[in-house]
């Protein structure tokens, strides 16, 4: 492979860890900056929220009503053409509801759709999560 494959490969994973730490810490302006402005954010048993004015109502009342500690991995990185790409990751960890202080383990597969914007940057542009079994 060229180096600029290689490149634009740590290019693409690096938007989805960037989107991924940012999550784990509640860190709604850095999650939302990960996006394109059109992104659309598709999560386990909710309507799809579209666009970045959309999602800068929902992280914040996610991150109000719950507390993640989680761990991820990337599974695939693949550029499909020169201004679009995907990423597949899984992560793990627990979760805290913060109304009642319940931790409960919790698990989620994600795939993030990206594009590349105008400036060469790769954004979010479709990112669907769900929540799975954990496993011991």
């Amino acid at each position: 492979m060229s180096e600029a494959f290689n490149e634009e490969l740590a290019a693409i994973e690096t938007t989805a860890v960037s989107y991924l730490t940012a999550f784990n810490r509640a860190d709604a302006a850095a999650v939302i900056a990960t996006y394109a402005a059109d992104g659309v954010l598709m999560a386990p048993g909710r309507p799809a929220a579209v666009g970045k004015d959309t999602l800068a109502m929902v992280y914040p009342g996610v991150f109000e009503k719950v507390g993640f500690d989680m761990t991820y991995e990337i599974k695939e990185v693949v550029q499909t053409s020169a201004d679009w790409a995907f990423v597949r990751s899984a992560t793990k960890g627990t979760e805290t509801i913060k109304a009642t202080g319940d931790v409960t383990p919790a698990t989620y597969e994600e795939l993030f759709l990206l594009r590349k914007a105008v400036d060469g940057t790769w954004q979010i542009a479709r990112y669907c999560t769900t929540k799975t079994s954990p496993t011991a």
